[in-house]
């Protein structure tokens, strides 16, 4: 409850300055064999501001379910997920300190709707959405983006707990944002932490096309840690069948490479969004997960998802 009054008092101080608050929010129904409920997901509190040409701040608190204590734990917590200063000079753009990473913003964008779900590599745990570091990048004039990063490896959410770092380039070709803009996209991540042992390194080859009704994303990522290899693809489509109204699919397919022990996973998300204006959005969805052991049962779960953007 502290950091949840300590985020209103830095808000209201925030509004006494020149400067932008927006934010969004995420919440659900759920039905399911266990469950039905209401659920707040997130709830992102944005506020940046422009100094100079050269020079932008920008600051995010997300507040969500936090895990404190083991098993389920429902309370709120607000965390400080951005504290980013980026100063533009001629050669290229310097991101310094709570940065957002640079391993899965254009697939999340391809898939387009974060508050129906995460994407794929943040869903898995084969990347972190914020790190604590310095980046630069820049856009070539052929559409050719470039982003170099060199951060603790920890994430937002926990403080560095060893001497390792880690280091992710992004090579991305055409239009990074095909959820509001057609164009086509292609590019590859690449991140490498070293540890005591051997590094953990994550590979993402990714694509999206859109136009003026369809939208595609396709995505193979790959991480290497302590030894095992994981492998995760990823497939979304989406038709915009009026300005209101948009069909969705995505699948996802997660192999841990275990011949021994069958932990792969399918997981199948479908269903439409109802745009109702003034930023807020209705999206009934299913979700269907299945396994590769046949002796597990596949769980079916009903969602009417809600996002609020102001």
């Amino acid at each position: 409850m502290k950091n949840i009054i300590s985020l209103i008092t830095i808000l209201s101080l925030c509004l006494a300055n020149d400067g932008i608050i927006s934010g969004v929010t995420y919440f659900d129904y759920t039905n399911s064999e266990d469950v039905s409920s209401f659920n707040f997901k997130r709830q992102y509190f944005n506020y940046s501001i422009k100094k100079s040409d050269d020079l932008k701040f920008k600051v995010v608190f997300d507040v969500g379910n936090t895990s404190k204590l083991d098993g389920e734990d429902n309370r709120l917590d607000a965390f400080l997920k951005k504290a980013q200063i980026d100063y533009n000079c001629d050669w290229w753009k310097t991101s310094l300190g709570l940065i957002g990473t640079n391993t899965y913003g254009v697939q999340e964008k391809n898939w387009g709707y974060r508050f129906i779900e995460k994407s794929p590599l943040d869903l898995n745990g084969f990347a972190s959405t914020a790190d604590l570091g310095i980046g630069i990048s820049k856009t070539l004039p052929s559409n050719l983006h470039l982003s170099l990063q060199f951060v603790n490896g920890e994430g937002y959410k926990k403080p560095q707990s060893d001497k390792h770092h880690k280091t992710s380039l992004n090579v991305t070709y055409g239009e990074s944002n095909i959820s509001k803009n057609t164009g086509y996209n292609a590019g590859i991540v690449y991140s490498t932490e070293n540890t005591d042992d051997d590094p953990i390194t994550m590979t993402s080859v990714f694509g999206g096309y859109a136009a003026d009704k369809f939208r595609f994303g396709l995505e193979y990522d790959i991480l290497s840690n302590n030894g095992a290899e994981h492998t995760l693809t990823s497939f979304t489509s989406n038709f915009k069948y009026s300005d209101k109204i948009n069909v969705f699919a995505r699948y996802d397919l997660i192999d841990d490479n275990n011949e021994d022990v069958m932990n792969g996973e399918n997981y199948l998300i479908a269903g439409l969004t109802l745009d109702c204006g003034n930023g807020f959005i209705i999206a009934p969805n299913v979700r269907v997960k299945s396994f590769e052991d046949e002796a597990i049962d596949s769980e079916n779960e009903y969602k009417i998802s809600f996002q609020f953007k102001f």
